[in-house]
């Protein structure tokens, strides 16, 4: 089975709760599990086949770190400038992909499908 971590950003609960409330409408609640903590000791023990965050949120360079060294698929959304509304790939980081934040519905099933491919592959 699928384990997707959404690490929650306590900087925006509301957002968190859009977000839930995101999954739940796409039926998505069996693959996504929700994580407060952005400990060190936390994030390394965890086990996932993928992880979601903001990338502006406290924690952020921990879960990067984690995401890169356990080759987890990362989806990183954010309101930057620079932010796309499609699934971007990032092209230093395999498997690390960012969406303006305003799309993230749009793009969270192909992520899922993202890591559904590389866990297969793996």
């Amino acid at each position: 089975m699928l384990k997707i971590i959404y690490i929650e950003d306590y900087r925006r609960p509301e957002r968190n709760l859009e977000y839930k409330d995101t999954i739940r409408k796409l039926g998505l609640e069996s693959v996504i599990e929700y994580c407060e903590c952005v400990e060190v000791d936390h994030i390394s023990n965890l086990e996932a086949d993928g992880v979601i965050c903001h990338s502006g949120m406290a924690g952020y360079d921990v879960v990067k770190h984690f995401a890169q060294k356990k080759e987890w698929p990362l989806l990183s959304y954010s309101g930057q400038v620079d932010s796309t509304p499609n699934l971007r790939e990032n092209k230093f980081s395999k498997n690390h992909f960012s969406v303006d934040s305003d799309y993230f519905e749009h793009v969270l099933p192909e992520f899922i499908e993202r890591c559904k491919v590389i866990k297969k592959g793996s």
